[in-house]
């Protein structure tokens, strides 16, 4: 399906006509507050806006999911979000989880770059991608808010952001457990305890357990990837002495320690070769071969262009069994206190996080040591210790101005290793070690109001925020570990420096509430995800720094009620353009990052949930969007392979921003089937279609995931209390292979992940 400007258009005046619609034929009537008692049904009580909010209030594309629509999605972790979500599209590689909004999508993993989906668990920002396939459990509400947040959120939301808000404490003594086995020998068990400990104080101890076998294995060795085995704590305390002071103290563990997903993906997809010549080639075929292993004998045209790679989105060709040690230990603090006018808030938080990881080097069994390498093992291995502090005043009185100013501090400090060595018998291949030491210290200071022109009917929106970071990096190259060993003595070179980065970031739009069920808004707002830092090597042609990408976003959307409230659409449409895009950099003599490219992206969405007559839920989601390059040249990497027949440079404008499909929906359906006093029997089917994506700039016929479409059921029986339920589920039943990255490795073999098989089991769960 082509989404092109006339569509776009199209899509904007579809949705400000909404804004024409009688809302369910009623009469006008006052704005209703923002309060939590002053509610519908299916209405949710969100802080996008870093204040408590009903979702149909907020001015932002935003998608709020509550605890119970989590576990009904069987929402383990983040993930099956985009399920219920328009334009979401979730990739991961190896334990880096690669969320994608409106075009843009994190690809760069090191230590040196930072995410451009913004992670908040409890308010703290989460700083690394593997951070973000953290469990969920004892979940109030996950909040994905698509488009740049530059202003109350600032750094590295450049797309949007997930905040995740963990159930708190109730002045009601509580527990709940559920359980969930199935196929893979997978086996799930959370719970949650919540105990008043006085009339001021409550405290909630809640936890998760979960395990499965892997989904991939090595079709020549024993090895098996994709597995699990985590489990993750929480305690947290709340105390409220009186009406004006809140005080939430939170405490935490993640523990992981399985096989992994490998590295850098887990399956080599092949490599382009130039059929008539055996060269490798940015416009040949693809071809299901390692290059990075030789056959042993010539394969095409004479040329040996690489062994033979397994068929199978679930398979390789692996004869060394990975690790991943993932833990995470944090602890966060929340204070809000009522001083009238308004109230002051801070929080705290500090995360200590470990990933430790390995992969099969080459990505095979044959065991040899060519190519200047061979046979062996990589391990990359990660550190951060981030500490955050925000404080907010925000307006409380309900007059035409409402407003909130703040300030924020993060200092993370990032140790990473990357290390691999070759295993291979007598081979003579040294060991390579890169370090990264480096420490982020980041200011903001930030503000946005509204005022109402006309009471209760228009605002005016406005927002700015300053923000500057330095980083202080280090980096060690060794070479000098013996063939088999991770035994490093001594760098060859050590690089240091300490660059800076300022940002002014704004938000302006306006809010029109015609009626209690209708809302239109637009708004224009920037962003920027932080700039980085490059390992030169000393090599004078790599830029030690590359600046912050920048995003100029439009926007347009209505929320409204239907169907005399049985019904709600949320519809918007969008204009992205993106400048000082960070992308690797490839050149016939280095690669580094950069700030290299433009691009833009256009589209529309649209949820609607529907509820037209007792017990029957329909919840329906749609995006259009053509996310495109506009500038971006670089070097070919496959120059080197082609035997001088391959341009040195390629232009790369016009090519598809990855993971970004033309077309995406969703349709979930269920009915409650009333039993009297036998309780409820609850169908549910769900079905996500998704047009064609590619998963690397260069869009190659290797890293092309055609249009799909996965199918997902469950029946669930709930005992008339409401307390307990009984379910048995399948997910992906027709067992379609999804490709979630891919990237381009050593000797341009590009390496390629997919999501889970089909998985089915039984769910039990009970609240005491």
């Amino acid at each position: 399906m082509n989404v092109d400007l006339k569509t776009a258009c199209s899509f904007s005046a579809l949705v400000l006509s909404l804004a024409a619609m009688p809302a369910a034929a009623q009469t006008t009537q006052p704005q209703a507050s923002a309060t939590a008692e002053d509610t519908i049904p299916g209405d949710i009580v969100v802080t996008a806006q870093r204040r408590s909010e009903k979702l149909r209030d907020v001015p932002i594309a935003i998608t709020a999911l509550t605890g119970d629509a989590l576990d009904k999605l069987h929402a383990n972790n983040i993930s099956r979000v985009e399920f219920a979500t328009p334009g979401f599209t979730w990739g991961s590689q190896g334990s880096d989880s690669f969320p994608a909004i409106r075009g843009v999508r994190t690809s760069l993993v090191s230590a040196q770059t930072d995410p451009v989906i913004g992670f908040y668990v409890d308010g703290v920002y989460q700083s690394r991608t593997q951070q973000q396939s953290v469990p969920l459990f004892d979940v109030a509400r996950v909040e994905v808010l698509r488009g740049p947040q530059g202003t109350l959120y600032g750094r590295n939301t450049f797309g949007g952001n997930v905040s995740i808000v963990n159930s708190d404490p109730t002045s009601e003594n509580g527990a709940g457990i559920n359980l969930d086995k199935g196929n893979y020998n997978s086996a799930r068990i959370d719970g949650y305890v919540n105990v008043p400990l006085s009339d001021t104080l409550a405290m909630r101890v809640s936890g998760v357990f979960q395990r499965h076998d892997g989904y991939v294995r090595s079709t020549v060795a024993d090895v098996v990837l994709n597995d699990l085995n985590e489990n993750a704590q929480r305690v947290v305390l709340q105390w409220k002495p009186d009406s004006r002071l809140q005080v939430t103290l939170r405490a935490g563990s993640w523990h992981r320690d399985d096989a992994g997903a490998g590295s850098y993906g887990y399956k080599v997809a092949g490599t382009l070769i130039n059929p008539a010549t055996g060269y490798q080639s940015i416009n040949g075929a693809g071809l299901a071969v390692n290059p990075s292993v030789p056959n042993g004998r010539p394969n095409v045209a004479g040329r040996d262009v690489g062994v033979p790679v397994t068929g199978g989105a679930w398979t390789n060709d692996w004869d060394y069994q990975p690790f991943e040690h993932i833990a995470q230990n944090y602890v966060s603090g929340e204070i809000a206190y009522d001083v009238g006018f308004a109230t002051v808030k801070s929080i705290t938080g500090y995360t200590h996080f470990t990933a430790h990881r390995s992969a099969d080097n080459d990505q095979s069994s044959k065991v040899f040591e060519a190519y200047g390498y061979g046979s062996g093992v990589q391990e990359p291995n990660t550190r951060s210790n981030a500490f955050s502090q925000e404080l907010q005043l925000a307006s409380n009185s309900r007059t035409p101005l409402e407003w909130l100013v703040g300030a924020y501090y993060l200092h993370d400090s990032i140790f990473e290793t990357y290390q691999q060595k070759i295993t291979a018998p007598g081979a003579t291949t040294t060991g390579f070690k890169a370090d990264s030491d480096i420490t982020t210290d980041a200011y903001a200071l930030f503000g946005q109001a509204t005022y109402a022109l006309v009471p209760d009917t228009l605002k005016v929106i406005g927002g700015i925020r300053y923000s500057h970071e330095k980083k202080a990096f280090v980096f060690s190259d060794y070479a000098d570990a013996p063939p088999n060993t991770y035994d490093f003595r001594t760098p060859y070179v050590v690089t240091r420096g300490s660059p800076s980065f300022d940002s002014w970031t704004w938000r302006a739009g306006l809010q029109f509430t015609p009626n209690r069920e209708t809302m239109v808004y637009a708004t224009a707002s920037t962003g920027f995800a932080s700039g980085g830092v490059n390992d030169t090597g000393g090599n004078p042609l790599i830029p030690v720094s590359y600046a912050p990408q920048k995003v100029s976003a439009y926007e347009a959307g209505i929320k409204t009620l239907i169907l005399g409230g049985k019904g709600q659409i949320e519809a918007s449409a969008f204009y992205n353009k993106f400048s000082n895009l960070q992308i690797n950099i490839y050149t016939p003599l280095v690669s580094y990052f950069g700030s290299a490219g433009k691009a833009r992206s256009y589209g529309g969405e649209v949820a609607l949930r529907l509820n037209p007559v007792t017990g029957l839920h329909i919840d329906t989601t749609l995006a259009l969007m053509d996310a495109k390059y506009t500038t971006y040249v670089s070097g070919n990497n496959f120059f080197g392979l082609s035997d001088g027949t391959d341009p040195v440079f390629l232009n790369l404008a016009g090519r598809r921003i990855p993971q970004s499909p033309k077309f995406k929906s969703t349709v979930a359906v269920s009915y409650d089937i009333d039993l009297g006093d036998a309780g409820t029997l609850s169908p549910l089917g769900t079905w996500l279609h998704s047009s064609s994506y590619y998963t690397t700039d260069r869009n190659t016929v290797l890293d092309f995931q055609k249009s799909y479409d996965k199918f997902d059921a469950s029946l669930r029986w709930t005992h008339s209390n409401g307390k307990t339920f009984v379910e048995a589920y399948g997910d992906n039943l027709s067992n379609k292979a999804v490709l979630l990255s891919g990237v381009i490795g050593r000797r341009q073999r590009i390496q390629v992940s997919y999501g889970a098989p089909r998985t089915y089991g039984v769910r039990v769960g009970t609240k005491f």
